[in-house]
C-alpha cells in the first residue's frame, strides 16, 4: 500500500468536491475553501507584501472561482485542477499591480543566458531534508525567496510567478536559477 495518496485519487478528490460545490453543497464549499486559502493568502502575500490587501485579493480569488465554477464541469477540469485554480489568485495580483504598481520592467534586468537559467527547468530535491531547505532559503535575497517559494513550494507557472512579482519572465528565470544554485551550495555545506 502506498504511503501518499495517488495524483489520480487526489484529482479525483478535487473532482468530486468541484462537483458537490457546484451543487450547492455548503460544507464541500466550507472544504474547498479550508483546502485552498494557505495557498492562496500566501500567494497574495507575496503579492502585495500587506495582509489586508492579501485577505482581500484571497476572498476576490475565491469569488471568481465559484462564479466560474457555475460556467464550467468540474469533471473536466481534475487534470488542470491546481493549475486552473491558481489563475483566480495569480489574476487577483496582476490586477493589484496593474492599479497599484508600476508595470513590469520591459527588458529584464538580469541576462538569463548569461548564468544558464533561460535553459534550466529544474525542481530541487529536499531529500537532505526540509529544514536544511529553509534555513538555506532565509539566506536568499527576498525576490529570490519570493520566486522560489510561489514556483517550488506553492506550484505556480513561470509566467504565474512573473504575473504575482510582477516582473519580467526573465528575470523569474534568473532568480530561480541563483536561488537553486545557493540552495544547493547551502546544502552542501549541511
Amino acid at each position: 500500500m502506498a504511503l501518499l495518496p495517488q495524483r489520480n485519487a487526489t484529482a479525483s478528490n478535487s473532482s468530486n468536491i468541484l462537483l458537490d460545490v457546484k451543487k450547492g453543497n455548503q460544507q464541500a464549499r466550507n472544504e474547498f475553501i479550508w483546502q485552498n486559502q494557505e495557498r492562496f493568502y500566501a500567494i497574495a502575500f507575496l503579492a502585495t507584501g500587506d495582509p489586508d490587501v492579501a485577505t482581500q485579493l484571497t476572498i476576490m480569488a475565491f469569488k471568481n472561482v465559484f462564479a466560474a465554477l457555475h460556467q464550467s464541469n468540474p469533471k473536466q477540469l481534475s487534470s488542470a485542477g491546481a493549475e486552473w485554480l491558481s489563475q483566480f489568485i495569480v489574476d487577483a495580483c496582476a490586477e493589484f499591480h496593474m492599479q497599484y504598481s508600476a508595470p513590469p520592467p520591459a527588458n529584464p534586468t538580469t541576462d538569463p543566458s548569461a548564468d544558464g537559467s533561460a535553459q534550466m527547468d529544474w525542481e530541487t530535491t529536499v531529500i537532505l531534508g526540509p529544514q536544511r531547505v529553509k534555513r538555506c532559503l532565509a539566506g536568499l535575497p527576498e525576490e529570490q525567496r519570493n520566486a522560489y517559494v510561489l514556483r517550488h513550494q506553492l506550484g505556480l507557472t513561470y509566467d504565474q510567478v512573473a504575473a504575482v512579482l510582477n516582473q519580467n519572465p526573465d528575470n523569474i528565470l534568473a532568480w530561480l536559477f541563483r536561488a537553486r544554485v545557493q540552495i544547493v551550495k547551502g546544502l552542501g555545506r549541511g
